[in-house]
């Protein structure tokens, strides 16, 4: 498969699109040259191959050629609303997340947070975090990009939750429901699911309380080891993805 990168879907009008200079440092960087081929993606699920028909160090202008009909997209729409933790952890979950093909990142501000976020500080996190989600889907050659919301508050996500169908909550005081037992329990393979960790220092009581009282909501076990803030949230999106999505199996 040849490089992937990502243009806006409004430049994908014509046949012929010039590609601008951060995309042009990004192709010298691949070492292609004239009447090299690679994929341009719209990030919103479709991709096309290109041919490079001109470059210098501004700009660049390519052929759209034939449409990518590999399916590189899961059947299973997951929403990851991720305890935001400090330091690179945060970086760790946005890139391997949509490295494994989640479809939407909400950040959540916790009782347990360490980092403290105004709004406006909110705003310039979820910025770089869209920016590392972009280079995970190209460099995983995804064909739709994550988003990155700007960060919630608990109770926020909380509200946004009772209107989903399934959320599955990993807890370290759920001693009885495992993952393998949730999915007996429900029937159907769902299309959508919500999946909420905590950052260090988990959830609390009171939390994990009020989001019991939400229908949908389940909380399970990831096993008897204490897993760290940015390892649960990509172990359990890794079984669902195998368990629902295309992780680990033949493309049909």
């Amino acid at each position: 498969m040849p490089f992937w990168f990502f243009l806006s879907p409004e430049d994908f009008q014509n046949k012929k699109v010039t590609l601008k200079a951060e995309l042009v440092q990004h192709l010298k960087a691949a070492r292609l040259k004239t009447g090299d081929n690679f994929v341009l993606s719209d990030g919103l699920g479709r991709a096309f191959y290109a041919r490079l028909d001109y470059i210098n160090s501004k700009n660049a202008v390519a052929s759209l050629l034939d449409e990518v009909q590999e399916k590189v997209e899961p059947s299973l729409h997951v929403t990851l609303f991720a305890g935001v933790s400090k330091g690179e952890k945060m970086d760790r979950i946005i890139r391997q997340s949509v490295e494994l093909g989640v479809k939407k990142i909400v950040p959540v501000l916790t009782e347990r947070t360490v980092v403290r976020l105004t709004s406006e500080k909110g705003g310039e996190k979820a910025g770089r975090w869209q920016k590392i989600a972009v280079s995970a889907a190209s460099q995983c050659r995804r064909s739709f990009i994550p988003l990155v919301h700007s960060p919630l508050s608990f109770d926020d996500m909380a509200q946004a939750l009772k209107k989903e169908k399934i959320a599955i909550v990993p807890w370290e005081e759920e001693k009885e429901k495992g993952l393998l037992r949730l999915t007996r329990q429900i029937e159907k393979k769902p299309g959508s699911i919500c999946i909420f960790t905590g950052p260090e220092g988990g959830i609390s009581p009171e939390e994990m309380a009020a989001l019991n009282s939400i229908e949908g909501v389940y909380p399970v076990s990831l096993g008897p080891r204490i897993l760290r803030a940015e390892t649960a949230p990509l172990a359990i999106l890794s079984i669902v993805m195998y368990l629902w999505g295309d992780l680990g199996r033949k493309i049909e």
